[in-house]
């Protein structure tokens, strides 16, 4: 018989909803200070419709820090914590082979349709110059 004490729970992915989204047809500037930089359909319309500008926001603002700018693809992660005294937190993440290498603490979002309860971890990529879904790669 298993011991229900070590099973973790699954982690819900909100990319899973948008696999549809893929080979995106327009890529859109962002503004100033962020000129250069592009995001591609589905990203945009993921990020228009939960209202997730502030986390696209969080990851543009690590762009101007050289240890950051170095790394040709950036896997960036909105993840909720499970666990431990910051349960119920979120946290951004930039990974690098699988390490975090940047971590910022939200102690909460808001998201439209309160989506925040129906995912744990939302994943976008950064590679050329261009904010993209993984379904999108």
């Amino acid at each position: 018989m298993e011991n229900l004490e070590n099973v973790k729970p699954l982690k819900r992915y909100l990319n899973d909803e948008f696999l549809e989204l893929r080979a995106s047809e327009n890529y859109y500037s962002l503004s100033y200070p962020f000129s250069g930089l592009f995001m591609t359909d589905g990203l945009k319309y993921v990020t228009d419709k939960l209202g997730l500008q502030w986390f696209i926001d969080t990851v543009l603002s690590y762009q101007g820090n050289e240890d950051v700018k170095v790394i040709t693809f950036q896997i960036w992660t909105l993840e909720r914590i499970t666990s431990g005294e910051k349960a119920g937190q979120w946290r951004v993440v930039l990974y690098l082979d699988n390490i975090p290498v940047i971590k910022q603490l939200f102690s909460t979002i808001s998201l439209e349709d309160n989506y925040e309860e129906k995912f744990d971890i939302f994943k976008i990529y950064l590679s050329d110059n261009v904010l993209f879904l993984p379904s999108e790669d």
